[in-house]
């Protein structure tokens, strides 16, 4: 008996549509691109519940007949291709025909379309690939598709949708594609029955991108023009003076077609280089038109890559176009070796609880030939503490050695009375964010390529460390009675910050601070469809946030850690940063990458001078925290010398 059989057109269709039905927002794509082909001049997309219950796509095309209407949803029905010379030469967006066949195979569809030389329209109902009824009915040129409850007949398929907020994220982004490439349509997504996107026919793409994005989006803009043969871009980037810290607000097109690809990607980058620091990106909305010989756009089923015959030419073309594009627009920031960074003044900070001769005693620098004061007895002091490494080396006891060499504790010493030894308990926050929202002003740490030691596993005893003073009024310098630290003061007040948000965030003592006038600010729909998966959360911060009419939210009050000018900054990176993050975060880690980029932008920045009292005030309070090691982001907040490498160092061992 043979092992080979011809699968049934029904299973054909249900595999087939796991590869062009990936999520709800497949099904938009599609749909919209057979609308946008079909001649519209008017879009509706409507969504509940993130796709599982209702997808709806309205155009006013040129419409089905019946028997068209019948046999689109044969598996590879087009009237798109007639020859195989025609895949040589695509010029609209879809063509496979393999899309309806999929989606009708694991939903509910309803098709209701007519032309403008029929008397009557047609209605067909589809139910998991069976055809239930095909009937006359009323209705205007062009088609509606209603699909409803997605996946209803594979659950295997169903279970793997992601949350409601994040398909309709999915669906918004794709929204806001079309709407870009084709700026001559009008566009409508309703989302639940709320208005996400609304835009009319705009005159070109950058009343098209501030119909979508707002004022603040495109006053930074800067166009993009260049050819090479037959190869054009178009479009624009912003400055580099205007980064994000995520790739969604990067759009590409090839020849109208919404595309993922990494030449395009890459080039990008490439004329951003030595502009803009690492882990950061460009805004971008760039339109590659080619002959459709050059660029095979059939290598993956949902058409969402393409493949170009000379891609080193069209890397070369984009890349050397926004690059002159930047340059002519000579823009504030020609080179970044670091990060900027912003010089904003601190909060005003607790008083020290040392007196100012203390501290003129800790900071006395003594001469050799001068006799040393009269140490008073120890006392314990709560803060005032020494950092050890576990695995540390003994400071050579040779008399003589080093002037390093720390002097004995007394046999009275309170160290014998303390918990002399234990780890640092970490709070319970979620997964750092290094890599999403890290600290502001800070490169990507490489501790292989440093001799510096970052002190992660802490030893603490009540020992005193003393600030000396400040290395280019970034990094504090510090002496304990093992060596020297360099504590990194932004790090260090972020990790302070973020405990006491968080201890009070587990208490439900926000405290917040109200603003005289309310701000408002303008979300992408990308970023409206995020909001509406964090807005509790933000509450819950200390955020009071209202839902003003589009996407336009106001900001009433904030958490008193936070300037009121760092309110709608924080905010737009938290929306961006979501869509990447949201997959995996549980409650509690949605709080903590809150709250780490609340202390992230309160804390004390780098590039800014300290008063002795504020760094021993810092130094007092890192010492008090769970996990003083690292910050929030996961790099390390101190570096240590130790006496033993300094002695090495001057060939004194």
């Amino acid at each position: 008996m043979s092992k080979i059989r011809v699968l049934p057109d029904s299973l054909a269709n249900k595999i087939a549509a796991g590869e062009v039905v990936e999520r709800p927002a497949s099904i938009i794509k599609e749909l919209i691109e057979n609308s946008i082909d079909a001649g519209a001049k008017a879009v509706h997309v409507a969504v509940e519940a993130g796709g599982r219950r209702l997808l709806r796509v309205s155009d006013d095309g040129e419409g089905m007949s019946r028997d068209d209407a019948i046999l689109a949803f044969e598996r590879h029905a087009t009237s798109k291709l007639k020859t195989a010379e025609d895949l040589e030469a695509i010029t609209t967006l879809g063509f496979r025909g393999e899309a309806l066949a999929s989606i009708a195979s694991v939903a509910k569809v309803r098709l209701r379309t007519q032309t403008a030389d029929d008397l009557a329209g047609t209605e067909i109902e589809i139910s998991g690939g069976r055809m239930l009824n095909v009937r006359d009915v009323a209705f205007a040129r062009g088609a509606e598709f209603e699909i409803r409850d997605l996946f209803f007949n594979v659950p295997a398929r169903r279970k793997f949708l992601k949350s409601e907020a994040t398909e309709s994220f999915h669906i918004a982004n794709l929204v806001t594609h079309y709407a870009l490439a084709n700026p001559e349509l009008s566009f409508t997504l309703t989302n639940n029955g709320r208005d996400s996107i609304r835009v009319t026919p705009a005159p070109d793409l950058r009343e098209r991108a501030y119909q979508l994005f707002g004022g603040n989006f495109i006053g930074d803009l800067i166009e993009v023009r260049g050819e090479a043969g037959e190869m054009r871009v178009r479009g624009f980037v912003s400055s580099p003076s205007s980064t994000r810290t995520t790739k969604d607000s990067q759009y590409f097109f090839i020849n109208g077609r919404y595309v993922r690809d990494k030449v395009i990607s890459r080039a990008l980058i490439e004329a951003y280089r030595a502009m803009i620091p690492a882990g950061v990106y460009p805004s971008a909305m760039l339109f590659v038109e080619l002959p459709p010989a050059e660029v095979d756009v059939n290598v993956h089923p949902a058409k969402t890559e393409v493949r170009f015959v000379r891609s080193a030419i069209v890397h070369d073309l984009i890349r050397d176009s926004v690059r002159a594009a930047i340059g002519g627009a000579k823009p504030v920031i020609t080179h970044f070796s670091e990060p900027a960074h912003e010089l904003v003044e601190p909060p005003p900070l607790p008083a020290p609880r040392i007196t100012r001769e203390e501290l003129r005693t800790a900071f006395r620098i003594q001469s050799p030939s001068a006799p040393a004061p009269t140490a008073p007895a120890p006392q314990p002091q709560q803060g005032k503490m020494e950092l050890r490494a576990v695995a540390e080396e003994p400071v050579s006891e040779a008399a003589g050695a080093s002037v390093f060499e720390p002097p004995p504790l007394e046999s009275t010493s309170p160290v014998a009375d303390v918990e002399s030894v234990r780890e640092p308990v970490a709070v319970n926050e979620a997964p750092r964010y290094g890599k999403r929202l890290g600290c502001l002003g800070q490169r990507g740490p490489d501790a292989a390529s440093s001799n510096l030691k970052p002190a992660h596993n802490l030893t603490l005893i009540a020992y005193e460390v003393n600030p000396l003073g400040q290395l280019h009024n970034s990094f504090i310098i510090a002496a304990d009675r093992t060596g020297l630290l360099l504590i990194d003061q932004h790090v260090a007040h972020e990790r302070i910050l973020f405990e006491l948000h968080w201890q009070a965030l587990r208490n439900r003592r926000i405290e917040v601070q109200r603003l005289l006038l309310p701000e408002t600010l303008d979300l992408t729909p990308a970023q409206a469809a995020a909001f509406e998966q964090v807005a509790p959360e933000l509450e819950q911060n200390g955020f009071e946030l209202g839902r003003l009419s589009g996407r336009t939210i106001s900001i009433k009050a904030l958490p008193a850690v936070l300037s009121p000018g760092a309110a709608q900054a924080l905010l737009l990176e938290l929306l961006d940063a979501i869509e990447d993050e949201r997959r995996g975060l549980t409650l509690d880690e949605l709080h903590a990458e809150i709250a780490a980029s609340l202390a992230c932008r309160a804390a004390i920045k780098i590039n800014m001078p300290l008063a002795p009292e504020k760094m021993h005030w810092l130094i007092d309070e890192l010492m008090k925290k769970e996990n003083p090691a690292t910050c929030p982001h996961g790099r390390p907040i101190i570096l240590r010398i130790t006496a033993r490498e300094i002695e090495k160092g001057f060939q004194r061992t």
